[in-house]
């Protein structure tokens, strides 16, 4: 009888912002696959009975392709074991969710998704800045800087000229001076207000604010990894409280009902 692979969603990097399904699932697992963006607190959360496989992505030192990571969800799941891959943020949200869901089912092993806490959305939030805030913008865009085969995505950058619209941009960071040259070069404002904000709802977390104009030397400064924010939207920074990471113990001995 087939297994079952779990998609986890683990969210920003603070074990406090897991679901409780997420946590209840995690709690269930006999193998746990995990990558280098995961936290070591919420690794700590993984029970010492589940099978613990790395198969990181980092870039420039792939230690597992995607296809190799599909194969090792299935050789395992096909033993009739619970698999989980846990994702940082949401499965689906600029991650390879969707590759892996797809290739589970299709050789009939039962997939579930739990959704997690896109940095997308703490990344700003952790920062003090609010993406929708009434009177500095109506809508808000997310997008990627980073395509399949390290190719950078610019695609985007006439949506940095609409008025009283925010643009987060995630896998960017690398990409900033590209990314500036680009804008300037399309009549983007070089006073257009920008904010890295890095290691979203950790205890590292920090922000730096910045301009266009100056992104490209800032982007150096700025820890990985890191999410760009674009827009007024970013002067609320000085003015909104900050997300607060709440030291705690390490502990395996979390039940849950499920």
């Amino acid at each position: 009888m087939n297994g079952s692979l779990y998609l986890i969603g683990c969210g920003p990097g603070d074990a406090d912002l897991l679901t409780l399904k997420a946590l209840t699932t995690l709690q269930r697992l006999d193998v746990a696959l995990i990558d280098h963006l995961l936290t070591q607190e919420i690794i700590d959360l993984i029970p010492t009975h589940t099978k613990v496989v790395f198969v990181g992505k980092k870039k420039g030192y792939h230690s597992s392709t995607q296809d190799e990571i599909n194969t090792i969800i299935a050789s395992y799941a096909l033993q009739g074991l619970r698999v989980g891959r846990l994702k940082c943020g949401d499965p689906y949200v600029f991650g390879r969710g969707t590759e892996e869901a797809i290739y589970a089912m299709e050789r009939g092993i039962h997939t579930e998704v739990i959704p997690g806490i896109s940095s997308a959305l703490s990344g700003p939030l952790s920062a003090g800045i609010a993406p929708t805030a009434r009177g500095y913008a109506t809508g808000m865009s997310i997008v990627s800087a980073h395509l399949a085969g390290d190719r950078v995505n610019l695609d985007w950058i006439p949506l940095l000229g609409m008025p009283r619209h925010t643009t987060i941009v995630l896998m960017g960071l690398s990409r900033a001076g590209q990314i500036s040259a680009e804008a300037l070069k399309q009549g983007i404002s070089p006073a257009l207000s920008v904010a890295i904000v890095s290691n979203a709802t950790s205890t590292n977390q920090s922000t730096l604010i910045t301009t266009l104009n100056d992104l490209a030397s800032a982007a150096q400064k700025a820890p990985k990894p890191a999410i760009m924010i674009f827009g007024d939207v970013v002067a609320l920074e000085s003015q909104l409280p900050k997300y607060i990471h709440e030291i705690k113990e390490a502990t395996h001995d979390i039940t849950l009902s499920s």
